[in-house]
């Protein structure tokens, strides 16, 4: 059985709302251009039903029209014209060609309302060729557009048009739900006979679904109004469902009655495929009486009927494929003449071409000649003047990396005599607390005496070794507190990151206090065993760096907040600087993770 047959209201309500609205809208310039225009506009919604090839000849003359204009309007509207010229005449391929291309055209002029109903024609064209998922693309690419204009008219129609390829591809509770949307915009306009009509096809939809009072009560309606205009094709096929229905729910007396009229109006208006389905149900309904000699009647005209119906389709495709392979071989001897055309209008001037072409052809050799022997002399002045920019610049930036490297030595030396001073007014200081913290200041001179000397070393005079640089601050930090390694054991996972020198000088003071802090107080209360861990690496775009011991740990409020010690407010100063966030994990030892976002490797 077959939902009702929205496929050619779609089509009318399509090209008559094309051609209305395009009589009166955007027409510019000359009033003998629009005139033409317009006539030619007439001309096509004059013939493109009845006689759709004379139709597709204006519609051509309507493109040649607007391709004297500058309006991408009037092309647009060609194409258009053209899609659906074509359309009519069968030739599906070349109406979804011109679609396409008026849909370009009418993006560009960002005109939602034909964009959307070129989608709907496209959609129209797959639906003549029993596509339904590529109908569906097309159904609801138009659809998104009208209800960005809140045009309830058209949604309602394309809420209907889709519900039908749902029903094809038996998605009833789809179906179901679009129909019921339609339904709304029916009922709020108050439009009784689309009213009607979406009720008689919910009789067959709510018939799929199982619900076979809903599906008896909207056939009823449909089939009871008064007020029902519908055609007799629509009024037959809800007669078949309400007849399907009325067998369902055990009421086969009355399902035989509904089926009989519903074969006679078949017979008697030419309606083959309804008139089979009703032999088909005829059958069914003897069968279940037990009366097979009425039942193999039916049977036996439905089969009759079926290979009718499969015949008639398959010489439809045959036509459709005549039309499509006329129509190429048409193009193709367009093209071919158009090709000799042009071939003998080649030959007739190719005499005189060729004189000219072998004059200019001398000129510019001559003139090729000139520019290369100059050209020539020009590249090699500016060799010249390159390889003795070359060699100052060579010379510039060797006698920068000398005075550079000097000035990390000299700020090496420099941070080593502070390193020297601290110590030795240490010894004239008696206070703990103070010698304590001359103590750890020298450490954190030393860490960036570190860094510059490893600068100093290097050919990169900008950036750090990393695994080195730890490396030799551990080792002091071990010298400083007079800690050996089999002291304590030391692991350390350090990756040879190459770092700039502004995110070195925050880390490496980070790395002093936090070792520092392990060697002075983890350790205190249980020197046996003592591990600690110093790693260094790269994860998802951050520098992780990592200090870990098993000792007594710490209070990780004091180390949050930085309060009390000088040493945590460095520790968090610094890594603000880096944009670091930090994380304290006081759990058999202290574990200090920085997860840093702003650092630089050196170039």
């Amino acid at each position: 059985m077959k939902i009702l047959d929205h496929q050619k209201i779609n089509l009318s309500i399509v090209i008559s709302g094309i051609l209305i609205f395009c009589s009166s809208a955007f027409l510019s310039g000359q009033t003998s251009l629009k005139d033409r225009l317009q006539t030619t506009q007439d001309s096509i919604q004059k013939y493109y039903q009845k006689q759709p090839e004379i139709a597709l000849d204006f519609a051509f003359k309507y493109e040649k029209i607007a391709k004297e204009s500058d309006s991408l309007k009037y092309k647009a509207k060609a194409d258009n014209f053209l899609g659906m010229c074509y359309y009519t005449n069968g030739e599906i391929d070349k109406a979804i060609q011109f679609y396409v291309a008026g849909i370009k055209k009418f993006e560009q002029l960002k005109d939602v309302w034909f964009v959307s109903m070129l989608n709907n024609n496209i959609g129209a064209a797959y639906q003549h060729r029993k596509k339904p998922k590529e109908t569906i693309l097309y159904y609801e690419k138009a659809l998104k557009g009208f209800e960005s204009l809140k045009d309830s008219a058209w949604m309602a129609n394309l809420y209907n048009n889709i519900s039908i390829q749902k029903n094809e591809l038996e998605l009833y509770e789809e179906e179901l739900a679009l129909k019921n949307k339609a339904l709304n915009i029916y009922v709020a306009q108050k439009d009784t006979q689309r009213i009607l009509f979406t009720k008689g096809n919910l009789a067959h939809t709510y018939f799929k679904t199982g619900d076979y009072k809903k599906s008896i009560e909207n056939a009823e309606t449909f089939l009871n109004s008064p007020f029902n205009k519908a055609d007799l094709s629509e009024k037959v096929t809800v007669m078949l469902a309400y007849s399907y229905t009325l067998q369902k729910t055990g009421n086969s007396t009355k399902s035989m009655k509904v089926i009989r009229e519903t074969l006679e109006l078949a017979e008697k208006n030419g309606f083959k495929e309804n008139e089979m389905k009703a032999h088909s149900h005829l059958a069914s309904l003897y069968e279940d009486q037990k009366k097979f000699k009425e039942a193999y009647f039916h049977f036996n005209k439905f089969y009759r009927l079926q290979d009718t119906l499969f015949n008639q389709q398959k010489d439809e495709t045959i036509n459709e494929l005549l039309v499509k392979y006329e129509t190429e071989k048409k193009d193709a001897e367009i093209v071919l003449l158009n090709t000799e055309n042009e071939l003998k209008n080649l030959q007739i001037s190719q005499s005189t071409y060729v004189k000219r072409v072998l004059i200019f052809g001398l000129i510019l050799v001559s003139l090729l000649a000139f520019l290369a022997w100059r050209l020539k002399n020009t590249k090699a002045k500016t060799n010249r003047e390159l390889t003795s920019k070359n060699q100052m610049i060579s010379k510039a930036l060797e006698e920068k990396n000398i005075l550079l490297r000097e000035i990390h030595h000299r700020v090496k030396n420099n941070l080593q005599v502070i390193s020297s001073l601290l110590k030795l007014q240490s010894q004239y200081i008696e206070d703990e607390g103070a010698i304590r913290a001359i103590a750890e200041g020298r450490n954190r001179v030393h860490s960036m005496a570190l860094l510059h000397q490893n600068l100093y070393k290097e050919d990169n005079l900008t950036g750090v070794d990393m695994k080195e640089y730890f490396t030799n601050l551990i080792e002091g930090l071990f010298e400083a507190y007079k800690v050996s390694t089999g002291t304590i054991n030391l692991k350390t996972d350090i990756q040879n990151i190459i770092l700039d020198i502004d995110t070195v000088i925050p880390l490496g003071l980070i790395a002093n206090e936090l070792i520092s802090n392990s060697l002075k107080h983890a350790f205190v209360e249980n020197p046996d065993h003592a591990e600690l861990e110093v790693n260094l690496y790269e994860k998802d775009g951050r520098l992780i760096f990592q200090v870990i011991d098993n000792g007594k740990g710490y209070s990780t409020e004091e180390a949050a907040t930085g309060k009390k010690s000088f040493g945590q407010k460095l520790i968090r100063s610094l890594s603000d600087k880096l944009e670091a966030d930090m994380e304290i994990i006081n759990e058999k030892g202290t574990k200090v993770t920085l997860f840093i976002k702003d650092y630089q490797k050196a170039v």
